[in-house]
């Protein structure tokens, strides 16, 4: 009974503030349908390029030691320490010089620094748990990288892979300074949206822009459990057909 209370509780300590967001009127706004375009192109490819990074740079750091990898550690986690804002004033007149100022790749090229510090220390601490010997025999058992990456490692990061995708997605959908300062206003996100409507009189528009910032999360968050669940009912069907196989 007491489990239940809390759990009542918590439910409704988030569920309430948000009762205040429904629109009064479900008024269509044609903005948000180029900005929601944009903005899941755009944590899309965040969140890609963070596993991708994130991935090698995890591993690489995870079983070493030295003062090169502390550099390096130190290096990637510099933008957690250094105000990001501080950084993207500089970067952005390093961007106009090659061109990515006001582009969708240079946007993407800065949310990486918000995003994949964590990212790396979420892989490294995931390849930690693991072990490095459970990863040598990972490579006895399958020879091929693709096979041994999709059968064994990342099921078995499973809990890493999930928590990048939410991290990643969540920081780089709130991002309102980078985004309005590097995209110059043309590369459009949902933040953008967000903040000038409340500034603003359209209250409507703001209600339903934040239901978005608020969604969005949370539908990644659900496509990505619905993957990963159908990717791990393929890998038990596989296992178990080759087990039968030598068995017979």
């Amino acid at each position: 009974m007491k489990k239940i209370s809390v759990t009542v509780f918590v439910v409704l300590l988030f569920i309430v503030p948000l009762i205040g967001l429904i629109p009064g009127e479900w008024n269509w706004n044609p903005r948000l349908e180029a900005t929601l375009g944009t903005t899941v192109a755009m944590i899309c490819a965040v969140v890609l390029l963070n596993h991708l990074f994130g991935y090698m740079a995890g591993k690489a750091i995870a079983f070493q030691t030295g003062k090169r990898i502390r550099i390096a550690e130190f290096l990637i986690s510099l933008p957690l320490f250094v105000p990001v804002l501080l950084l993207s004033f500089g970067l952005y007149l390093t961007w106009i010089r090659l061109g990515l100022a006001d582009r969708f790749f240079g946007v993407l090229l800065v949310l990486l620094l918000p995003t994949l510090p964590y990212t790396v220390r979420l892989y490294t601490n995931g390849f930690q748990a693991l072990g490095e010997r459970m990863l040598e025999q990972m490579v006895l058992i399958e020879g091929n990288r693709f096979k041994r990456w999709f059968y064994l490692t990342g099921p078995m990061l499973r809990s890493t892979l999930q928590s990048v995708t939410l991290l990643v997605t969540v920081i780089t959908i709130s991002q309102y300074a980078l985004v309005a300062l590097i995209g110059g206003g043309i590369v459009r996100m949902i933040a953008l949206e967000v903040f000038p409507a409340y500034s603003g009189n359209s209250q409507g528009a703001a209600r339903l822009a934040t239901l978005w910032l608020i969604g969005l999360p949370i539908l990644f968050y659900a496509g990505q459990a619905i993957i990963f669940s159908s990717w791990i009912r393929i890998v038990r069907r596989r296992l178990n057909g080759s087990h039968d196989t030598t068995s017979q």
